[in-house]
């Protein structure tokens, strides 16, 4: 306890400023009510939950499924063991969700002290009381918990980085597994920090041992995944195999698309599917685990026709589409279908607006200084990933609002740079004024 009080004495700004973000988040909890739902992704994450907790079934949207990662499906089944199935449990979970938003804030303050002072460090927390992140907290989605696992795993790689130790590390293979069975866009990550390690002309000897044990943990954790999906569906499917559909939604996306009737699909796309995907999608055969499975590999079929006709008849538009418009939905948007005590869009869009114009100042002025480029170049390659990622497939503000705070990391780096530069030119002044005063 003493411990703690020391902690808040010695950050009373951002002691302020979580207290304040914490009651938002019960205001915001109460004025929605334990069981508000959008009716989408997060009941069939719920109801995913629960039909594990009762048959040990992983299924989504109603049918056995490797469309999603099991992770969320896990967490939930964790919960209807604790609280059963109804009121409790769904409170339970809300309340779960919530203190995961207020870790997030912790994190994202932890991350930013590295770099800045807890003055900057808290004004950049400041975002996260956008209504959007607000109101996000309280729907049953991967978008919390990943957040959290995001930007915890940066906080630890930025830390090994920095400082080598083997506790930084054993929590990067820890949360990166967690993370995995969260959302599999995070997938390139350790990649990434290899090659930030690498140019930091890490012991290479050493690199290739931790890589090795990472590996060989993370294939532990995942093959009785891969094994289950090889006997449910008979395929070989590591991660999930959802591709298809965002692939297709993502074709619709943007300027200057093909439009359906201008195409032909019979020709492109149900000729030339396998005989064994056209008798499961054949109307008499019922909706099971194959029939989804074998509608998303229709879908993907349809999307890459879709692809190549765009690119043969219209470059520039699909390039315009794929470089600037769908890049454009994951930097500024904001994932916010509902108000909250009537506040509008276009607030959480201000926000947007002020931290994008900071972190192409900071950009400039760590570029100028020449300080934490391999931690920015770490930073900006994940998200530039990322939004490569979802640009490539379908542009989603649910996508992008978890990666936001990868933005006010660099936005703490750079003010951080130009309070440093105001201090030492004002020190500066100060002693050539005192040079000019003469002495009495």
């Amino acid at each position: 306890m003493k411990k703690m009080i020391n902690i808040l004495k010695n950050n009373w700004s951002f002691s302020i400023l979580l207290i304040i973000y914490i009651i938002l988040n019960v205001i915001v909890f109460a004025y929605l009510g334990y069981d508000y739902s959008i009716n989408s992704d997060d009941l069939s994450y719920i109801n995913s939950g629960i039909t594990f907790y009762e048959t040990g079934k992983i299924t989504m949207h109603g049918v056995v499924s490797a469309q999603i990662m099991p992770g969320l499906t896990f967490l939930i089944a964790f919960f209807c063991l604790a609280f059963g199935t109804g009121t409790a449990m769904l409170i339970a979970l809300k309340i779960f969700y919530m203190l995961m938003a207020i870790l997030t804030m912790i994190v994202l303050y932890k991350t930013a002290r590295i770099f800045a002072n807890k003055y900057i460090s808290t004004f950049i927390c400041l975002f996260l009381l956008a209504p959007d992140y607000l109101w996000m907290s309280n729907l049953i989605l991967t978008e919390t918990p990943f957040m959290l696992l995001l930007l915890l795993l940066i906080y630890h790689s930025i830390k090994f980085i920095k400082e080598n130790k083997n506790s930084d590390y054993i929590l990067i293979i820890i949360y990166y597994i967690i993370c995995l069975f969260i959302r599999p866009t995070i997938a390139l990550l350790p990649i990434i920090l290899i090659i930030c390690l690498l140019i930091k002309k890490y012991n290479y000897k050493d690199l290739m041992k931790k890589t090795v044990i990472a590996a060989i943990a993370v294939l532990t954790c995942l093959t009785p995944w891969i094994i289950r999906n090889y006997q449910v569906f008979d395929k070989f499917i590591p991660l999930t195999y959802g591709m298809g559909n965002p692939l297709l939604l993502g074709t619709y996306q943007g300027v200057g698309y093909p439009s359906d009737d201008k195409l032909d699909y019979k020709t492109n796309v149900d000729d030339v599917m396998s005989d064994e995907i056209r008798r499961i999608l054949s109307s008499d055969y019922p909706r099971d685990e194959y029939k989804v499975y074998y509608l998303l590999e229709y879908d993907r079929i349809k999307a890459e026709y879709r692809m190549q006709y765009w690119w043969d008849n219209d470059k520039i538009s699909m390039l315009k589409s794929y470089l600037l418009y769908k890049p454009k939905i994951m930097l500024y948007s904001s994932f916010y279908w509902d108000e909250i005590f009537n506040i509008d869009i276009k607030v959480n869009l201000i926000f947007r607006i002020i931290d994008i114009l900071l972190f192409c100042i900071a950009s400039i002025i760590i570029f100028i200084k020449r300080k934490h480029i391999l931690e920015y170049l770490f930073l900006v390659i994940i998200y530039g990933y990322h939004i490569a990622l979802y640009s490539y497939s379908f542009a989603y503000e649910r996508y992008s609002i978890t990666l936001f705070p990868i933005r006010f990391i660099v936005i703490a780096m750079g003010l951080q740079l130009i309070f440093s530069i105001i201090c030492k030119t004002h020190i500066k002044n100060v002693k050539i004024f005192k040079k000019l005063v003469p002495k009495t």
